[in-house]
Order: structure tokens, then C-alpha cells, then sequence
């Protein structure tokens, strides 16, 4: 018999992840958390759930609280995903961006909720690929997550060969370099490109201290975990995280139709800062 879980116990455990992290856990991830919550307990040396909520509770780090939602959270990602979003980037958003910018003034990107790193090296190669761009105006890229577990896996830049293995050729020579002996199999992105991707953990929930406003902010596929107020009190950070004139990409299946925002609508999956 697998690990009873209470539905008192379920509504504290889903009760303190949304209070910390903003992710509504609903009733879909009952018998997820009942699977997955035994390895985390046997690594606390936890002989009850009772003991464990304590534990989480207590917990003044969130640490524990980061490696519990990595046991019932689920970082699905992949280089150049909903790849509309990068031609758009290019086609209409940097020329329109590179007027907007100050002289000899960097393009400031966020990547939020960044996951394992597909999504800002994808955003690096993709700018290094608009080299006229590039050598005029320069990228500061900024990658954030709430888990230290996927930033250590997305700072050393390193993934199986079958991650890569829809790009084109040119795009693997010139940005990955292949493993060898025990990395036989693996690729990993090249120094010159994983330095200009900026990584720290930042809890979305948390308040933000941008030193400065970006250009574009990216994040994809996270709103869906959050309930209608988180999304808002969400999306009004983003708001005033970007420049007038600034871009948030959202996921193709995200919309913030319904929710009270401040942003222009562009195309679906894409808003604009007024100013």
C-alpha cells in the first residue's frame, strides 16, 4: 500500500506550497503527491506526513519547500519551443526595440521561470544569429527559477544529444560542443554562450528588485499553475518590470484575457507596455 495521504493533510500541504510559491496544486495532484512525497520524507528522515508538514513549516530557507515542488512539478521544456515566438522576436520586436533603446545601451531580456536553461540559451543563440543586431547594441539576458536544482542543471549548460537533435547543424557546431568518454552522448553549450546568460533564483511570489526595467520578458507556460488573483498580482510586476514600449511573451496556451492587467495586447501570447 502506497503512502496515505489525509485530505486534511492534502489541504495543508496544498495550502503552504500555494502561501510560498503561488502554485495551486488543486485536487489533480493527489495521487501525484501521494507517489512522490514518500522520497522526500525518507530523505528528511520523516516517519509521517504530520512530521514532514512541520518540517516544511519550520523550514525558513524554502529550501525543502523548492525540492518538494520539484518532486510533484514538472519542468517540461525544449530548445526553440513555440518557435513563433523567437521569428516574431526578430521580425518585429528588435527593430521597433533598437529605437527604443539608448545609445550604446544593451537589450535587457528576462527569462522567467527559465527551468533547466533551453528557453534563455534559445534567446542567445537566436540573438548572436541577428548579428548585425548584436554587435551594435550587445544583450544583458537574466534567467530566474524558484528550484536551485534546475539553475545548477541550466548554468552548466549540459543535456542529452537527443535534445538537440531537431536543430540544424549549423546551429549544433556553432553553439554546442559534443562529449566525449563519460559525456559520450551529451552535448554542452559553448562558454561564449552560456556567459551571457545572467542565472538567480528568484521566487515569482517574491517582491522584484530589477536594478533596471527590461526590454522583453519571457514567461511561458507558468501562469497556468496560478489561480486568476496570482496571475494578476503576477502580471502588474511584470508590468512594471518592463520599459514603456516593452514586450512579455506568454505560452500559446496562456491568455490574459479575464484578468485585469495593464498591457497592450500585440498578437496571442504576446503584450506591450504602453508609453
Amino acid at each position: 500500500m502506497g503512502l496515505q495521504v489525509s485530505e486534511k493533510q492534502y489541504r495543508q500541504l496544498a495550502q503552504l506550497v500555494y502561501s510560498l510559491s503561488g502554485i495551486n496544486l488543486g485536487d489533480s495532484k493527489k495521487e501525484l503527491l501521494r507517489a512522490r512525497l514518500a522520497k522526500r520524507m525518507r530523505s528528511c528522515n520523516c516517519s509521517d506526513v504530520r512530521q514532514y508538514i512541520e518540517r516544511l513549516e519550520a523550514d525558513r530557507s524554502g529550501q525543502e519547500l523548492v525540492l518538494f515542488l520539484d518532486c510533484i512539478t514538472t519542468n517540461k521544456t525544449d530548445f526553440f519551443r513555440e518557435p513563433q515566438h523567437f521569428d516574431f522576436l526578430v521580425r518585429e520586436v528588435l527593430p521597433k526595440l533598437d529605437k527604443l533603446c539608448g545609445p550604446n545601451s544593451p537589450l535587457r531580456i528576462w527569462s522567467a521561470a527559465c527551468s533547466t536553461g533551453e528557453e534563455p540559451y534559445t534567446l542567445a543563440m537566436v540573438l548572436k544569429e541577428n548579428r548585425p543586431f548584436w554587435e551594435r547594441r550587445g544583450v544583458s539576458i537574466l534567467a530566474s527559477d524558484l528550484s536551485t536544482k534546475v539553475l545548477e542543471h541550466a548554468k552548466n549548460g549540459i543535456y542529452t544529444q537527443d535534445r538537440v537533435a531537431d536543430m540544424p547543424r549549423q546551429i549544433i557546431t556553432t553553439y554546442f560542443q559534443r562529449g566525449t568518454n563519460r559525456w559520450l552522448g551529451h552535448v554542452r553549450v559553448r562558454p561564449e554562450l552560456r556567459s551571457m546568460v545572467q542565472y538567480r533564483r528568484i521566487n515569482l511570489m517574491d517582491p522584484f528588485d530589477a536594478d533596471q526595467p527590461f526590454h522583453v520578458i519571457f514567461c511561458r507556460n507558468v501562469m497556468i499553475y496560478f489561480d486568476k488573483p496570482t496571475q494578476e498580482r503576477l502580471v502588474d510586476k511584470f508590468h512594471d518590470c518592463l520599459v514603456p514600449g516593452g514586450y512579455l511573451f506568454v505560452g500559446h496556451s496562456e491568455s490574459l484575457t479575464g484578468i485585469r492587467h495593464r498591457l497592450g495586447f500585440v498578437r496571442p501570447a504576446v503584450y506591450r507596455r504602453e508609453g
